[in-house]
């Protein structure tokens, strides 16, 4: 496929997957600021490999990969920056507006990542599998005790 023909998959790709990358990174940093910034360097990072990428159907998993990976760099840095804040402190408003996705916020990462990227994105257990690097196993298996967790949260 030609460079432009890909580059306008591309530009169809982080249109379609935009919002969805935002959500997985607001679930990751609980922080909107951070969350954008995570987005934009997935982007810059895909469209600069855009050309190592063998299939075109996967543009989709790598913006989300690339996604993933910026959230954990951030948090990265953040630890080295500044102490940990308590997580109520630093919740954006998104998720003081809905009591599902402040139960979210409280899990650990490994539960709320797939569950954000299963119900809010309606990604399969192997997309997921994929972009996080897990067995579809593990994923379902994260994906059923963060529900079973939440619902615990919930019903306190």
């Amino acid at each position: 496929m030609s460079t432009e023909n890909r580059k306008r998959l591309f530009v169809k790709a982080v249109h379609a997957k935009k919002a969805g990358m935002y959500r997985v990174a607001l679930v990751i940093l609980k922080s909107s600021a951070d969350a954008e910034d995570a987005c934009a360097d997935a982007i810059e990072i895909t469209l600069r490999h855009l050309d190592s990428i063998r299939d075109d159907g996967a543009i989709n998993a790598y913006l989300m990969r690339c996604t993933v990976n910026a959230c954990h760099a951030i948090l990265k840095k953040r630890r080295k920056e500044v102490p940990q804040e308590d997580f109520e402190a630093i919740l954006p408003p998104v998720f003081m507006d809905s009591p599902v996705w402040m139960y979210l916020s409280g899990l650990d990462e490994k539960y709320s990542v797939p569950i954000a990227m299963k119900f809010s994105e309606n990604m399969t257990t192997k997309e997921i599998a994929e972009i996080l690097r897990l067995t579809q196993g593990t994923v379902s298996t994260r994906i059923s005790r963060g529900l079973k967790l939440l619902k615990d949260q919930m019903e306190r």
